[in-house]
Parts: structure tokens; C-alpha cells; sequence
């Protein structure tokens, strides 16, 4: 940890008077954060003064804890979370060239994934499939769904501790590689590979062959046209990151969330496997950074660790829960009934 940075090693105990606070688990993940003066519980206007003074504080708390979660604060809509965000610098691609649909909805607001209810999210770090990603990610509640729905998040310092050794040093070795691979616009008679592989044009939100170029490079990946029209995106990374306040290297690597294995797409594999064959372009794909298959025997073990790591905290209305993007990882249980959890991305 560099010394210089006495914000690298603040204490809950650093949080004003006017806000109690605990840890949420035994491990200390989240940081549960609720007001004890009336004003933060009613006011919006004094929500928004007390996190643009108290902000700096809440991130340092990220340092240990990994997430904070703000409980019972008067943050009544969209419009109130926009306002808390506006200190931030956010991407200035927007979500351009993200892994799932995602609309702005407000401001620096964007709606959560558009993955289906009854699918479950793996714990990633948000972006990581790109050299440019969040420092932060913040989640608000607007509606929690009627059951389950958690942003599941889990702890990645203890996740990288219990990485096989065989795959952590492969990875240290020779990096990942990222693909992507998008459809040519138009209609396709295949219903999996229409939900799967989305359109260039709506994933990079252009019109042309040489916007989505130039759309690609903005984003930092290569564009390679496959013989079926489609575009793949590339990139490749170490796998790793140093954390920009401490200088900790982290796992960085979406193995778990984007390997082509039976244990992470369960019952869609077989049909997956049919319709995108090894050695022709799939939906998402992660190899070594020399381009060779990560085992899959080395990655099922992951799933198991996970699960271990995960904590599911049920969300109530108005909840504010800010996340550290390289010691946290987020994810989402299955739900049912409505629900709307907006997202800002912090850059």
C-alpha cells in the first residue's frame, strides 16, 4: 500500500456523527451505512450535500470493506441518484461497445443488464473485458423485485487466494484473450442465435462498416471481419491489475463469465455448441492471450468459489451501494415480479 495516502486507510470510525454503521457479513462486505439524523432520512436536497461532503470518505472505506451501502437515505428517484453521481467522471463512450443491452435512463443513470429474470448473473468486474472500465460502479433501487433479485457481490482479494494454482500462473503467463463476435444487421431464421449474438449496429450504436471501426478502436479493441459478415472484437490483457490507490495487484480476468463451459451456460451448452462450433466465431469467448483454449477442467472449479464468496444483501427501496470495480465483484440472482435497478458507472 503506498503510505502517502492516508484516504488508502481511513476506518468507519472516519464517518460523520450523523450516520451509524456495520458491516453486513462476517468478512465485512458491505460497509451498511444509515442516517441517524432525521433531515438524511427525509431531505433529498440534504442527501445529495452530505455525499458530495462525505463522498471521498465513502470511497476510501472502499479500500477495506469493497462496497458501502447508504440505507434509509432520502433518495426517492432517478433524479436524486443522478444528482449524487454528477461529482463523477463517466465513460465518454457511454456503454458503446458493452456485453449486454443496456439504455441510459437519466443523466449519468443507466438501466441494469436486460439479462432475463430467470437467468443468473456469474460475480464479474464490471467491464473488465476492456482496457478502459469503471473504478466504481453504484447501484440504485428504485423497485426491488418480489423475490430474489440481489446484486450478488463477492470479495475478490479472497476469491484470488483460492484460484487453482495451475490457472492462476497460466493466466500470470500468458494473459487472456478476449472475443466477441456481433451478427450482420438483419433477420436471422435461427431464434438462439438471434437472442445470443446481437447486431454490430446496436452493440456499437453505428450505422456503417467504418463507424464500427473507428467505434472498436475508440474502445481500444481490434475489429475483425468474419466471412459471414459478422465483427468480432479483440482484445487481450494480462489478466491482472494494479489497484490505482494501493497499487495491489488484482484478478482481473472474466474467465468465470465469458469461458465457453456446460457448468457456466448449463442448459443452453449442448444447443450453444450446435449453433457456434469450436473454430468458428462465438457470441463471447475467453482463451489465453496466445490465442489457445483455457482447459475447462481448470475453470469449473471456479463456480464452487464463487458461490462461497457470495453475498446476496435483498434491496430495499432507495438503496445507494457503491462498489470498488477491482476488489469487488457484482452479479445478480434470479428474480420474479418487477424490478428496476439503475447503475452509474464511475471512470
Amino acid at each position: 500500500m503506498r503510505a502517502d495516502l492516508k484516504t488508502a486507510i481511513l476506518t468507519r470510525e472516519d464517518l460523520p456523527a450523523d450516520v451509524t454503521h456495520h458491516p453486513y457479513d462476517a468478512h465485512g462486505l458491505p460497509l451498511m451505512v444509515e442516517p441517524a439524523s432525521p433531515s438524511l432520512s427525509r431531505d433529498p436536497l440534504a442527501v445529495q450535500s452530505w455525499f458530495a461532503e462525505h463522498h471521498k470518505t465513502l470511497e476510501a472505506l472502499l479500500r477495506t470493506y469493497g462496497g458501502v451501502v447508504l440505507r434509509g437515505f432520502a433518495i426517492p428517484d432517478t433524479t436524486a441518484f443522478n444528482a449524487m453521481i454528477q461529482c463523477y467522471d463517466t465513460d465518454p463512450n457511454g456503454y458503446a461497445g458493452g456485453l449486454t443491452p443496456r439504455k441510459n435512463i437519466a443523466g449519468k443513470v443507466f438501466e441494469a443488464s436486460r439479462v432475463p429474470a430467470d437467468q443468473k448473473i456469474i460475480l464479474h468486474q464490471e467491464m473488465g473485458y476492456l482496457p478502459s472500465f469503471p473504478k466504481m460502479v453504484a447501484f440504485y433501487c428504485l423497485k426491488p423485485s418480489e423475490t430474489g433479485g440481489c446484486t450478488t457481490i463477492g470479495d475478490m482479494r479472497r476469491f484470488q487466494k483460492q484460484i487453482p494454482a495451475n490457472l492462476l500462473d497460466a493466466v500470470h503467463e500468458r494473459g487472456v484473450l478476449y472475443r466477441r463476435n456481433y451478427r450482420a444487421p438483419g433477420p436471422v431464421s435461427d431464434p438462439l442465435v438471434a437472442l445470443f449474438r446481437r447486431e454490430w449496429t446496436d452493440v456499437l450504436q453505428v450505422e456503417t462498416a467504418e463507424q464500427a471501426e473507428e467505434a472498436c478502436r475508440a474502445v481500444g479493441c481490434e475489429a475483425v471481419w468474419e466471412d459471414d459478415g459478422s465483427l468480432s472484437m479483440r482484445y487481450r490483457s494480462s489478466g491482472f491489475v494494479n489497484h490505482s490507490v494501493t497499487g495491489e495487484e488484482v484478478w482481473f480476468a472474466q474467465v468465470q463469465g465469458m469461458h465457453f463451459n456446460e457448468a457456466r451456460l448449463a442448459q443452453n451448452y449442448h444447443k450453444l455448441n450446435a449453433a457456434f462450433p469450436s473454430g468458428r466465431p462465438r457470441p463471447i469467448e475467453i482463451l489465453f492471450g496466445d490465442g489457445g483454449d483455457i482447459p475447462e477442467d481448470m475453470v469449473t472449479p471456479l463456480y464452487e468459489i464463487l458461490d462461497g464468496l457470495a453475498v446476496n444483501l435483498p434491496y430495499e427501496h432507495g438503496d445507494f451501494m457503491l462498489l470498488d470495480n477491482i476488489y469487488t465483484a457484482h452479479g445478480r440472482q434470479p428474480f420474479t415480479g418487477t424490478r428496476d435497478v439503475q447503475v452509474g458507472l464511475v471512470f
